[in-house]
């Protein structure tokens, strides 16, 4: 992607307001901030639109996230790695007694033959189309958490579709599941082999080999611009990259954005493996993993690390913030497992207290850049920015 490619999706808006050295930029103010988080928005998900990882989506938001490290870090790297790509053609149909319902085919699903499936509804734990002589299993599909129907994910554990539908159809379905009526799906999806995609991570090289690794993942589903899943927490570290300060710190802090969260955490755990190879990873002492920071004010705090989640605890009381974190005592499975595997602290930051009107976004098309509250966003940065800080003055990080 070329420089004015890359210029054309911040809509030529370079927010400068301040130079500190060779033209590294400062937003020192929550008015700066929330203005850079509206144009890095508009750019990832509007301007872009869907980023699953691997897509020219993807591609194009990672660029612009490799551009916006440049401005701030002086070490910046791509991390490319193969993966096998997976596409929906055109739009999935499901159908129970002739009616249509709204639905997704889950992302690496198989798909359905040309002409779709055929059969009885059943409920066995998630609801099935079954041939009614044989009863063999045609299609799956799954309810939606939170709401209307979502891009879920398939296991890869068979070759059954699986598709996804929403939380208003259900009474719908358990009745025609006790029927037994006559149900249809239909999805075409194309494989591509040979893709690749990438992580981007930008250091600031410390006096030791120390390091605070901050993670947000880049990618999205399918259907989804993923303004609040992940783009704005995407934003929040590349808000904290910039306000590092200008002085070599104590210890080293990496800035990773990685690929593929959404298809099983690739990306994170293709960066550790690309770590261990180096011999590096044991650098890696703590591992602090953003995701979804706009659901609500409440900041999530999954860890089972008693110091590390008191140490974020005592960061906001001190802030004198009004929200109520929750510390939830688990590890992370997601972006920062590979870390934690490798001896690291780690924990993974959340929120929640915005729920009814957030939490259906969720992998939704209607995840767009009016549904991020910037206030989230500012709440975060002062948090983290307190707690990098802390980090880098205690004695000992393991």
């Amino acid at each position: 992607m070329t420089r004015r490619e890359l210029a054309s999706l911040c809509g030529g808006v370079l927010l400068e307001s301040r130079a500190r050295g060779a033209g590294r930029p400062v937003l020192s103010t929550p008015e700066e901030r929330a203005a850079y988080l509206r144009t890095m928005l508009e750019a990832l998900c509007t301007r872009i639109g869907p980023r699953p990882s691997p897509s020219k989506g993807y591609d194009a938001g990672a660029a612009l996230i490799e551009r916006e490290m440049k401005r701030f870090l002086p070490r910046v790297a791509r991390d490319s790695f193969p993966v096998t790509g997976w596409e929906a053609v055109g739009e999935a149909q499901f159908r129970v007694g002739g009616r249509p319902l709204e639905t997704y085919i889950a992302e690496n699903s198989p798909a359905t033959p040309p002409d779709g499936v055929r059969g009885r509804l059943r409920k066995a734990g998630l609801y099935e189309i079954v041939e009614p002589a044989s009863g063999e299993v045609l299609a799956r599909a799954g309810i939606s958490e939170f709401g209307r129907a979502i891009a879920s994910s398939h296991s890869g554990r068979d070759k059954v579709p699986l598709f996804n539908l929403g939380r208003q159809d259900v009474e719908l379905l358990d009745r025609a599941a006790q029927e037994g009526a006559a149900a249809e799906a239909r999805a075409a999806v194309r494989w591509i082999h040979g893709a690749r995609t990438g992580n981007v991570a930008g250091t600031l090289p410390g006096a030791s080999r120390e390091e605070i690794l901050f993670v947000a993942h880049a990618d999205t589903k399918y259907n989804t611009p993923g303004a609040n899943d992940n783009a704005a927490s995407m934003i929040c570290l590349l808000l904290l990259a910039q306000a590092m300060p200008a002085a070599r710190p104590r210890r080293t802090v990496t800035f990773l954005a990685t690929a593929a969260e959404e298809r099983g955490y690739q990306g994170a755990k293709h960066y550790a493996a690309v770590r261990r190879e180096k011999g590096t990873l044991g650098d890696i002492k703590v591992c602090i993993n953003l995701d979804s920071l706009t659901y609500g004010p409440n900041l999530q705090i999954a860890t089972r690390d008693e110091a590390l989640a008191r140490m974020i605890l005592d960061v906001h009381r001190d802030l004198g913030l009004q929200s109520k974190p929750k510390v939830l005592h688990q590890d992370d499975t997601m972006d920062s497992a590979p870390f934690l595997a490798a001896g690291a602290r780690t924990v993974h930051l959340n929120s929640r207290g915005d729920d009814a009107r957030t939490l259906p976004l969720w992998h939704r098309p209607e995840d767009r850049p009016e549904t991020v509250k910037p206030e989230f966003i500012e709440q975060s940065f002062r948090v983290l920015m307190e707690l990098c800080a802390r980090l880098q003055a205690a004695e000992r990080l393991a």
